[in-house]
């Protein structure tokens, strides 16, 4: 298991042309990197990808991959415990807006991210996702350099305790259908929602059953009191398997 050393140990090690990015990042993270080429990578933008060997580019997408799954796994083990009472629908509504675009971007900007990612000619600090997209990449940077635990506390401590209102959360909506019917339209799929109504007594809660079907392959169901709700969740749980191996799409 590797050994966690204080601050002043690691700062020792850093060269003295990477004192000023090691600190910025301590600052804006809270805490020491140990292998700092890896945060210096994620906080590098496509638009600025560096050059190595056989003229190679290199730039933060990679990490970003990684990190986005080790950040769903953790939101989700975050919720489960902090929610011990919840159903699995309200768990995953709840990591979808914690880890939607829309709140990643929001995430970055309030721990100050923009303050230390690097962008090339053509990139501009109003584009969509960039600064989420880099939050992934030193989330996955987090994960090579100290393991899943580690990485798992401090994004907790420092990032999902203090950034995330989990009440007010409850109260964002995410269009998930308006979302995969653009995908689709997109990507030139089809998509159909066959939806109906449960027959049940009349004094029971109405039930809806919505069947998602992707080119003519039923690959989603959804469940809930209005029909609204069951395609809400189809959608939702249609997004996460269309979009599984791939960047999520912008919510």
């Amino acid at each position: 298991m590797r050994k966690f050393l204080p601050k002043a140990f690691w700062r020792l090690r850093v060269p003295a042309a990477d004192h000023e990015i090691y600190r910025s990042i301590e600052q804006v993270l809270g805490f020491s990197p140990q292998n700092l080429e890896l945060y210096k990578l994620a906080l590098v933008h496509r638009s600025a990808s560096l050059v190595i060997a056989h003229g190679k580019k290199v730039d933060n997408e990679r990490l970003e991959y990684l990190g986005d799954a080790i950040l769903d796994a953790i939101v989700a083990d975050y919720l489960f415990t902090r929610f011990p009472s919840q159903n699995e629908g309200f768990l995953t509504q709840t990591r979808a807006k914690i880890v939607s675009r829309a709140s990643l971007n929001q995430l970055a900007i309030g721990i100050g991210l923009p303050n230390i990612v690097v962008l090339g000619n053509g990139a501009s600090f109003n584009q969509k996702n960039i600064f989420g997209n880099a939050l992934e990449a030193i989330i996955g940077a987090m994960f090579l350099d100290m393991g899943f635990k580690e990485t798992s506390r401090l994004v907790v401590s420092n990032i999902l305790e203090r950034q995330v209102d989990l009440e007010a959360i409850q109260h964002v909506e995410i269009d998930f259908k308006s979302r995969l019917l653009e995908l689709a339209q997109k990507q030139k799929n089809s998509a159909e929602f066959l939806t109906k109504i449960e027959s049940l007594p009349e004094s029971a809660i109405p039930h809806f059953t919505s069947v998602l079907r992707w080119d003519g392959t039923e690959i989603a169901h959804g469940h809930g009191t209005s029909k609204k709700e069951a395609e809400q969740n189809a959608a939702m749980q249609a997004m996460e398997t269309i979009t599984e191996g791939a960047d999520k799409p912008t919510v």
